[in-house]
């Protein structure tokens, strides 16, 4: 960190900001640190510097991957704009300020026990990216931000990364074939122009990081430091490590998950699994219920009858696993007007009542349909709930026989005599 001369003003359409200091380089920009001049809130504001065709369109796919993110491990963008100042030029964006890197944790200051909690966020972090279709390709410890205070780390840097189409604003793409640069953690395939470089290349380089976390060392050709020289109890990641940095891309893990699961075969509570949220592309914990209707109950606002039907209209649609929670949901209710008695069409529910007193009748229905959509909301998240446990635990067992059957396995191996 160096401290500028002369702190530089800089605002958007909305915010003003102070930025007073340089704190890392790159290849295409630098980053700075300031802070809101509102509000006094500390940031980095990263500035692309090289403005060639290139540079800026993969600048303007960062940002717009970056300000929609909504993942803890990865670094989101509050705010962006374009610096016309004398002493500085060219677009940015504004993200919050971290206090370093993963790097200042690799130089010998990690507990052993912290390690794979520390590891999963990463994973989370490139599995989110990767399941919204996004490689990094430029991954290493200092592209990895810490948040001390909360223990939190972040993926940040994605100016080399490979985009699909819902997050190219611009015509440039980056070809599987390009050649970029990151040399120590660069898989072999990015070594040489002209290979495909994919995913497994970030799964690579977190292979060598894993492996540095424990042991302070990046794994070089053969007979590097294992983990389990340092760290006898954590020596099953070296078969981990082994499989994530194989020289040929496709003998490698071919998902975040698949790395997750080898992991998991021995520290079940070490690595959470994701998914893509149904709502919005959010990336959440597989563990999590994901369904809207489970937290906010659909609303009544319209109703009316005719020949003997009574017709009650909703502020949305609902769905099947709701309309089989709602007709668990009800204990008393009017003769012939009870939950299983009721048809749903979209946002519409019918149910068909005796004509006598229609005006009491419909009224009843109604008074007693509206209580009814609050249970219903309320099973349908407990029955969620219980559906994720028992998968969960129809999970953890897998694994544990899993990781019996590769005990057996290495115990009889390790005995054998010839």
């Amino acid at each position: 960190m160096s401290k500028l001369r002369q702190s530089i003003n800089i605002k958007t359409a909305f915010r003003r900001y102070v930025i007073d200091e340089q704190i890392g380089e790159g290849g295409a920009g630098r980053v700075y640190g300031g802070h809101d001049e509102d509000d006094g809130t500390p940031i980095a504001v990263k500035i692309l510097t090289q403005t060639s065709n290139d540079k800026k369109r993969r600048f303007k796919n960062e940002t717009a991957f970056l300000t929609t993110n909504k993942h803890p491990n990865i670094v989101t963008v509050t705010d962006y704009g374009l610096i016309e100042n004398p002493a500085l030029a060219g677009p940015f964006y504004v993200m919050r300020r971290y206090d370093g890197n993963l790097r200042r944790l690799t130089n010998g200051k990690l507990k052993l026990d912290a390690i794979l909690p520390l590891f999963s966020q990463i994973l989370d972090g490139v599995e989110a990216a990767h399941l919204q279709r996004v490689t990094h390709r430029d991954l290493k410890p200092e592209n990895i931000l810490l948040d001390e205070a909360k223990n939190l780390l972040a993926i940040a840097d994605f100016g080399v990364a490979s985009f699909t189409d819902d997050f190219l604003l611009t015509l440039v793409e980056t070809s599987p074939t390009q050649r970029l640069a990151n040399f120590v953690y660069a898989a072999p395939e990015q070594r040489s122009s002209g290979n495909e470089v994919s995913r497994s290349a970030d799964i690579y380089a977190l292979g060598l990081m894993l492996n540095e976390m424990f042991t302070g060392s990046v794994p070089l050709g053969t007979d590097f430091r294992s983990i389990g020289s340092v760290a006898e109890q954590y020596g099953y990641l070296d078969g981990v490590v082994t499989q994530m940095i194989k020289q040929n891309p496709t003998d490698r893990p071919a998902t975040i998950e698949h790395v997750k699961s080898l992991i998991q075969k021995f520290r079940a509570d070490a690595v959470s699994l994701q998914k893509i949220s149904k709502l919005n592309a959010t990336v959440i914990p597989a563990s999590e219920v994901d369904d809207p209707l489970a937290f906010d109950p659909p609303i009544l606002v319209d109703a009316n009858w005719e020949n003997g039907v009574v017709r009650l209209t909703l502020d949305r649609p609902v769905n099947q696993g709701w309309i089989e929670a709602f007709r668990e949901s009800a204990t008393s209710y009017p003769l012939g007007a009870g939950p299983m008695n009721y048809q749903f069409n979209g946002n519409v529910a019918m149910v068909r009542i005796h004509a006598n007193d229609a005006q009491r009748e419909t009224q009843r229905v109604i008074d007693n349909f509206k209580p009814w959509l609050i249970n219903a909301t309320r099973k349908l998240k407990e029955k969620l709930t219980e559906k994720l446990r028992q998968e969960e635990q129809k999970r953890r067992q897998r694994l544990a026989e899993e990781r019996a059957q590769e005990e057996l396995r290495l115990s009889v191996n390790r005995n054998l005599r010839i």
